[in-house]
């Protein structure tokens, strides 16, 4: 058996000096040790503290459970379901007593039964039909305690109809306490995928006839009306969508637990839209849940910085040793720079398998002439789902993901990291290079994390002199969004230093910590929703691209997301603005017209995901464009969806200047690639980049464009 792999997780991915920390720990059983390093500085913080440590489950798969319900002598259990797929045995719903269970069970061809199990025997109800996936029906299992003995009824209503019934006279039934379970069984056992909708018991036993009546009646309070006083619980996911329990609308106020975060704000049966239903999948992870290892506190004398918190077994291979990021924002006076981490980013790409990448892509060698090559960090993902799902992967049994959280082992946001893709940097590990660089260059900084946007809003970036991003800030929530917006418009110096950024409406939910939902919409990709979908529970704001609420990239950061490939990444060549008195100083000190022939990524600058300027889509009046590397790109690269209509010619990395009017600035270098090749060698990019960085520290006003 191979030996355990050491994976660990903090309940939390930013936290400020003085602050205590939660770590979660998974490995070879035994003694370990946590310590914590500052990856700036790359230097050991203070003793390594022992810690013992076992091999720990996943507990993945999205299902509702309600406990201290009622399990009467004489009830029902019923709700609607629409399966996404068959092949395997799926509980549907469990009453558990303890000392007897009711299942309702869809069988590996997708045939519905029920089934009472006591110590005195099993009464079982089927049905002969399998339900049909992708189509809405009424499942009710009825039972009533007789002096006859025991009867159990299954009735099926929707596209099949059918009432199955069984009687036996020596299972007698008494009235308890249960636990409720829908879409698993106990220890997420034999999970559901799919979609349900309004799950209720009551105490009374529902006959054929009321089955027929409740088809028609597909929202909660009508149901509710309906069933009046032998309702004892009706759970309706319409009455707060995504949040971490589903209430019950009885007034009995035996509300659900969800979870694993169940996908709500689903339209349901019937046809008023109404958002009655969630989809459960056995792949979803919400919270690891594991307990704590360990609490290690942020040293009051730390600064502004990125924590590694290292976990190490006692063998000397890869898989003995986790590192686990910690940003830490300012506790006192802010320093002149702040660097927004883009952990929204990060959360987004956790745990990215190259497997879904290829399933998405199919042949490779449309997008990139490079061989690929799998570290054993990739393996391990490939053949670990249960480590949770990114936003880049499919679920098994079909469909998009939504949220993805950070309390869970994430194996591809760690120092050492290197992308398939490019074999270098990307992501945490490419904007943790920015971060050394500013360091050996002397440059005083902050760190902070979308998070920390996200809650402090503009007061917090109107703290800063300059403000840069990180190499790929993609997803940006409103919050992050406005409070940039503000900062810039307020006379702020803003350093885009990216590609492919503000590009994807994304949800935080305080109920769901250390997590965020995204819902692409109609992009005419894999991950697209159901029509009607897209509104995030988490905020109620319409999800997809920013560019589709009519703010585009470009508005803010002069350039926008253009087009993607893994071809050979050429320079950036300068264009005439880059010449004129009002941005010269950028480029002081280079000789060479072309910018950023070399890299870590692909061997140059302009490469990976590339942005453009666009005055149609919002680049504002009085930009510079200093230079582009239109031209220079292989057929690798290829169009981003919404701009597949232009061709060729908007395929590029275009670098611009735009003063402010309120005395600020902002710079972009529209490529993915550029901080990569920042941390090549000390060339142009570095000197672009440090001109650039010394200037807007400068509280000197700019000059605009005459």
């Amino acid at each position: 058996m191979p030996r355990p792999r050491m994976l660990a997780y903090l309940d939390r991915w930013s936290a400020s000096p003085g602050q205590r920390v939660n770590v979660h720990a998974s490995g070879p059983a035994g003694a370990a040790r946590v310590e914590v390093v500052d990856l700036v500085s790359q230097t050991v913080l203070g003793q390594a503290m022992p810690v013992t440590v076992e091999p720990r489950r996943l507990l993945t798969g999205s299902h509702l459970e309600a406990t201290g319900v009622p399990a009467p002598a004489w009830g029902s259990v019923a709700l609607w379901l629409r399966p996404h797929g068959a092949g395997a045995r799926q509980v549907v719903a469990e009453l558990d007593t303890g000392d007897r269970r009711l299942l309702i069970t869809l069988d590996e061809a997708g045939r519905p039964e029920t089934v009472i199990e006591t110590g005195s025997g099993v009464l079982r109800a089927g049905a002969g039909s399998a339900l049909p996936q992708g189509a809405w029906s009424l499942l009710v299992a009825a039972w009533t305690a007789e002096p006859s003995g025991t009867r159990l009824r299954l009735s099926i209503r929707g596209a099949v109809r059918d009432d199955a019934a069984a009687h036996r006279a020596d299972l007698p039934l008494e009235p308890a306490t249960a636990t409720l379970r829908f879409g698993a069984g106990s220890g997420h056992r034999d999970p559901y995928a799919g979609r349900l909708a309004l799950p209720l018991l009551t105490g009374d036993a529902l006959t054929p006839g009321d089955c027929d009546t409740m088809t028609g009646l597909t929202g909660g309070p009508a149901l509710a009306g309906h069933l009046g006083a032998g309702l004892l619980a009706l759970w309706d996911p319409a009455a707060d969508p995504g949040g971490p329990v589903v209430l019950d609308i009885s007034g009995n106020a035996r509300h659900a637990r969800a979870v694993n975060r169940p996908l709500a704000g689903l339209v349901g049966p019937g046809e008023d839209g109404t958002r009655t239903a969630l989809q459960l999948s056995p792949e979803d992870l919400d919270d690891a849940r594991w307990p704590r290892t360990c609490a290690v506190t942020v040293p009051a004398d730390a600064g502004s910085t990125v924590l590694g918190v290292r976990v190490r077994a006692g063998g000397d291979s890869h898989g003995d040793c986790h590192v686990v990021p910690l940003v830490v924002p300012p506790a006192g006076p802010a320093r002149p720079i702040a660097v927004v981490l883009p952990t929204f980013t990060y959360l987004a790409y956790a745990n990215h398998r190259q497997s879904s990448e290829a399933e998405y892509f199919g042949d490779y060698s449309h997008v990139t002439d490079r061989r690929i090559e799998l570290s054993d960090t990739d393996v391990h993902l490939n053949a670990h789902r249960d480590l949770g799902l990114s936003l880049y992967d499919q679920r098994r049994e079909g469909g998009p993901v939504y949220h993805s959280c950070g309390r869970r082992p994430v194996l591809n946001h760690t120092p050492d990291y290197r992308w398939w893709m490019t074999g270098a940097p990307r992501h945490f590990a490419a904007d943790l290079l920015l971060l050394r660089w500013l360091h050996a260059e002397g440059f005083a900084f902050d760190v902070l994390a979308d998070e920390d946007v996200h809650t402090g809003g503009a007061a917090l970036l109107a703290r800063y002199r300059v403000v840069l991003t990180g190499s790929h800030p993609e997803y940006v929530s409103a919050p992050e969004r406005e409070a940039v917006a503000a900062y810039v418009s307020g006379g702020g110096r803003l350093m885009y230093l990216g590609g492919n950024g503000f590009y994807w409406v994304t949800g935080v939910d305080s109920r769901h910590p250390n997590a965020i939902e995204v819902r692409r919409g109609h992009t005419g990709a894999w991950w697209d929703n159901e029509p009607g979908e897209d509104v995030l529970t988490s905020t109620g704001e319409p999800g997809g691209l920013w560019r589709e609420r009519g703010l585009a990239p470009q508005e803010l950061l002069g350039v926008g997301f253009t087009a993607q490939g893994w071809g050979p990444a050429p320079g950036f060549t300068r264009l005439p603005d880059s010449y004129r008195a009002e941005a010269a100083w950028v480029f002081a000190g280079i000789s060479d017209p072309v910018i950023g022939r070399h890299g870590l990524a692909l061997g140059g600058a302009a490469g990976d995901e590339i942005d453009r300027a666009d005055p149609g889509l919002g680049t504002p009046p009085g930009t510079l464009l200093l230079a582009t590397s239109a031209g220079g790109h292989s057929g690798h690269y290829q169009n981003a969806p919404e701009e597949a209509r232009l061709g060729a010619d908007a395929v590029r990395a275009d670098m611009t200047l735009r003063p402010t009017g309120a005395g600020g600035a902002v710079f972009a270098t529209g490529s993915v690639n550029w901080v990569a090749s920042l941390a090549c060698c000390d060339g142009d990019v570095r000197r672009v980049t440090r001109n650039v960085l010394s200037r807007f520290l400068i509280p000197k006003p700019f000059k605009g464009v005459t």
